[in-house]
């Protein structure tokens, strides 16, 4: 099985989350993972393919847009990147024997009436993507972060999880030492965590 994970991050905390659920899935014996950044990620997903794990912050109770990305890159001091999982989702080719699942960080404020997770998910089913969860949100502590104590320990459970019912589902028999191919650019925008919009106390610390 191969497994890709997609994440938009700014300030570390959504690229630590997806970073988690990377290496729990391979211990866990899904035997290739396959990490992006958002601006490296392919637009076409490769054969194979089983897997696909969407990560973004919420930003105004939704994916990034132009305007809470541009607050984000401000905030964090990145200068470069407009390309996030919502330009992603806009221009991949729908593959309906795909499982995707798509989760978020989001500021533990209470009650969200919706995520970024949430909107990924309605964004995939729309583009022909037929078998669309939305998965869990990681708590971040303010709109920059950190992460909230133990959501990286509760990321790895979650991803545990996961491998646990693919591999029931497809009869599989647990694999040792699963691959982690990261392909992060930390160096360039979106790539390098997720991040909240400025003033926006709903938004996640990427």
């Amino acid at each position: 099985m191969t497994a890709l994970i997609i994440t938009e991050s700014y300030f570390g905390n959504t690229a630590a989350i997806g970073d988690a659920i990377a290496q729990a899935l391979a211990d866990s014996g899904v035997l290739t993972v396959e990490a992006f950044g958002v601006a490296d990620a392919p637009a076409s997903l490769p054969a194979g393919a089983q897997l696909l794990i969407l990560a973004a912050p919420t930003h105004d109770y939704s994916l990034p847009c132009r305007r809470t990305r541009a607050q984000a890159r401000r905030r964090a001091g990145h200068r470069d990147g407009d390309f996030g999982l919502r330009e992603w989702i806009a221009a991949a080719q729908s593959a309906p024997d795909v499982k995707v699942v798509t989760v978020d960080t989001a500021f533990n404020s209470g009650f969200l009436p919706s995520s970024a997770a949430k909107t990924a998910a309605r964004l995939m089913s729309r583009a022909g993507f037929a078998d669309v969860q939305r998965g869990a949100t990681f708590c971040v502590a303010d709109s920059t972060g950190p992460l909230d104590d133990g959501e990286l320990i509760r990321a790895r459970a979650w991803a545990t999880s996961l491998a646990a019912g693919l591999r029931s589902l497809a009869g599989r028999r647990p694999a040792a030492g699963g691959r982690v191919d990261a392909r992060y650019n930390r160096q360039r925008g979106p790539v390098n965590e997720a991040g909240a919009a400025a003033g926006a106390s709903t938004d996640a610390a990427g």
